[in-house]
């Protein structure tokens, strides 16, 4: 490993990301893994679910993280029966890109534009083709470039 290259953590989303395309991300982060990066699945939830899609999938990463668990434990969720649940829109929405400041995160890759205004960590908006870096509005054409190439992108864009 090239000690000049600073050990980074990813934040990857779940519904939306790595679940549409299964396949790539599974690729991306064994790749990620290899070169001694860390992955930190950021998502929606529950985690008991997603741990099983991640494990179905093959999915390596360090750290599991999900909305919903993380209220559910301050009691701030509501159950309304049938799966369905209530937590506070800015609670859910602040989430990750709280989780992401006090966990030293150094990029999310994420779908949801609404998420990404309350980033201050790097945010990397995924649309299925590309990932566009919102704070430099710089590009990852995912539809061009083979996980291991985005993963050598994404360093030099982070570095």
């Amino acid at each position: 490993m090239n000690r000049n290259r600073r050990i980074l953590k990813i934040g990857l989303d779940f519904h939306g990301v790595i679940n549409k395309n299964l396949s790539y991300f599974q690729r991306f982060c064994d790749a990620l893994s290899k070169r001694g990066h860390r992955v930190y699945i950021l998502t929606g939830g529950p985690k008991s679910t997603v741990k099983k899609d991640l494990k179905k999938a093959k999915i390596k990463y360090k750290v599991l993280f999900t909305i919903f668990d993380f209220y559910q434990a301050k009691g701030l969720v509501s159950c309304q029966g049938a799966g369905h649940f209530q937590i506070d829109e800015k609670l859910w929405n602040t989430a990750k890109a709280d989780y992401c400041r006090s966990h030293n995160i150094d990029v999310q890759i994420d779908d949801s534009l609404t998420y990404g205004k309350y980033f201050t960590t790097p945010y990397c908006l995924y649309t299925g083709n590309n990932c566009l870096l919102l704070n430099n509005k710089e590009k990852i054409d995912l539809s061009v470039l083979t996980p291991e190439q985005a993963v050598l992108e994404l360093e030099t864009k982070l570095n």
